[in-house]
Order: structure tokens, then C-alpha cells, then sequence
């Protein structure tokens, strides 16, 4: 409005505010990409910390596993005895091809204090798997990827990959999103696996897959490497108590944002989850409709981020996780 007044010009201008930008799915997806993404980088969330503990654990001992594994392994098969019989094979070919390298062995202990009636012998067998894809749990046949998932997590994700796709969809095994990420996974997967396996094999003597007969040990050093499968499903444990902790603080998020008219309540819902959680990160609404802000209309959103925060609150130490891993082991039955 202007007004003009003893031959001056009074400008007024009548500052109104500026409309609230309407929530839509794309808005909605956006934010609930920037939350998770502040969450699998909270470095102050428990669960997060005893994966990458955990994953550091397993890249320094998993060399010292299988250094006693191959001590096992020459034991019952020495290096004199594989290269004579490799000797043979150049001289007379496949007939002679007992010798090859593998990751995989089963080992076996005689336990006397075991009745035959509790066993038809008394013979411990396990198999214990070097590779990527290798089992968790003694059992030859019993292999996927959640280990390989949870040991190349960082790379894989710095590759646009989804390595928490099997959490993230663990109650809908049966759908194309799923299929979809774990063809790609496996594909970077396959790239890996040969460098890594072949880090942890030693000549052994046979003509089978993982050459079946058993290895024999003491029952020491079978208790030992049973340590071995538990370190390995303890990493697979830790990724996934994280990323399940993500994935319940996100169906908040989208519940509440599904909830929402404006963009405003899906920014201040937010900020107030980073807030609670001392995540530094913050969203504008330029940083979602990539243009110039609007301002922000606060508002108050349901106590979603406090219910967040409150997963959080369980906290060990280093020194007590470390503790608690050392204790599992020694727990371990045979």
C-alpha cells in the first residue's frame, strides 16, 4: 500500500505469511531417506558401535583362526605328503589329482567320556567354513550371504549397493524389492569371494567338495575352533540388532510422516529426532524441494522422537562388550 503524505511517499508493505507447502510421497520418501541416513551414521547409537567393535574384531582374528586351522590341516596332511602326490599327478595326470586347496574342513575330536548310548559313536564332527559365503553354524549345507553382508557392509553401501536388504525385509521374504537387491548384492558378492577365500586355504588331500573326511584334532582345538563360528555369527548378530533398531525408529518416522499435511511437520519431526538423539545434522525445506525456503511453521509432532531416543539408552562400554563376547565364547557347549 502506499500513501502519500505532505508530498512524501510512505511506503508500506504488508508482510503476510508466505503459504505452507502441501506434503506429497515425494517429500515423504525424501525425509525418511535423511533420517536413515543420520541414523546408520549416529556414531553414538550402542548398537552401531558393537557391530563396527565387532567387525574390527573379526578382521584381526579371523587370519589367527585359520593359521591354527592350517595347523590342523598339515598335521594330518603334511606338505612332503602333497607335494609327492602332486609330483605324481604331473607324471600321470587326473588319476593322480588327489591334492587341491580348500577353505572348508571338518574336524573331528574322539570324546571319551561319551557313552555309546548317548551316541552311536563317540566321534565330534563340525565343519568349519574359511570362505565368504561359508556356514554359521557347523553345518556344510547351512550357507547364504548375511556374513558377507555384514563384513563388506561399508564397501558395498559406498557402491550404491544394500547390504541391510535382508533385515530391511526379513517378515516379506517373497518380493521383487527384495530380489531385486540381493541379485545386485550377489553381484558384487562374486567379485569378492575368490580374494578373499583364497586368503584362508591349504592343500588338502582328497577327492570330494571339501574334501568330507574328517580332520582330526583335540578336543581342545576343536573348542577353539568353535570360538571360530561364533565370531563369525556374533558379526552377522551385531548388524543385524542395528539395523533392526533402524528399521523400528523408521516405521515411526513414515507413520507419522503418512500422518502429515505439510512439509513443515515432516522437517520439524525431523530435527527434533536428530535433536533428541545429539545428532548434529538438521533439514531445511530448501534441502527438499531444492528451492529457496519458505520458512519454517513450527509445529508440535507426536513424541516420535523421544521414543527413538529411548532405544537408545542401553549402552555398554567397550570394555564390557569385549567381556561379554569372551564370556559367550567360554559358554559354548561342544
Amino acid at each position: 500500500m502506499i500513501v502519500i503524505k505532505d508530498k512524501s511517499i510512505l511506503i508500506c508493505r504488508k508482510v503476510g505469511q508466505m503459504a505452507r507447502v502441501k506434503m506429497n510421497n515425494e517429500y515423504r520418501t525424501k525425509i525418511s531417506n535423511q533420517v536413515r541416513n543420520a541414523l546408520n551414521n549416529d556414531k553414538l547409537n550402542s548398537k552401531r558401535e558393537a557391530y563396527y567393535q565387532h567387525l574390527e574384531l573379526v578382521k584381526e582374528q579371523y587370519p589367527k583362526f585359520f593359521d591354527e586351522a592350517k595347523t590342523i590341516v598339515k598335521r594330518s596332511y603334511p606338505k612332503e605328503h602333497c607335494d609327492t602326490l602332486n609330483h605324481f599327478k604331473n607324471l600321470y595326470g587326473s588319476p593322480c589329482d588327489v591334492v587341491a586347496k580348500d577353505s572348508c574342513y571338518y574336524f573331528a575330536y574322539t570324546d571319551n567320556e561319551m557313552s555309546e548310548e548317548e551316541y552311536h559313536d563317540n566321534e565330534v564332527k563340525k565343519h568349519f567354513d574359511f570362505k565368504l559365503r561359508g556356514n554359521l553354524n557347523g553345518n556344510e549345507y547351512n550357507s547364504d550371504d548375511n556374513f558377507a553382508y555384514a563384513y563388506y557392509r561399508d564397501e558395498m553401501k559406498e557402491r550404491n549397493l544394500n547390504p541391510d536388504i535382508n533385515i530391511e525385509q526379513e517378515d516379506n521374504q517373497n518380493n521383487p524389492h527384495l530380489t531385486k537387491w540381493q541379485d545386485k548384492n550377489s553381484k558384487i558378492i562374486d567379485t569378492l569371494k575368490d580374494n578373499f577365500n583364497d586368503q584362508f586355504a591349504c592343500d588338502v588331500i582328497g577327492t570330494s567338495y571339501c574334501r568330507s573326511r574328517a580332520i582330526a584334532c583335540t578336543k581342545e582345538e576343536f573348542q577353539e575352533m568353535n570360538k571360530f563360528i561364533i565370531m563369525k555369527s556374533d558379526l552377522v548378530k551385531y548388524h543385524q540388532e542395528w539395523q533392526r533398531g533402524i528399521k523400528e525408529d523408521m516405521k515411526d518416522i513414515v507413520g507419522a510422516l503418512k500422518s502429515y499435511r505439510y512439509l513443515d511437520e515432516g522437517i520439524q519431526l525431523a530435527n527434533d529426532t536428530f535433536e533428541s538423539l545429539s545428532i548434529d545434522n538438521r533439514l531445511e525445506e530448501s534441502q527438499i524441494i531444492r528451492t529457496n525456503s519458505t520458512g519454517l511453521t513450527l509445529y508440535n509432532p507426536e513424541n516420535v522422537a523421544s521414543r527413538i531416543a529411548e532405544r537408545r539408552k542401553a549402552k555398554l562400554t567397550r570394555e564390557e562388550k569385549i567381556a561379554l563376547f569372551k564370556e559367550q565364547q567360554s559358554s559354548v557347549m561342544n
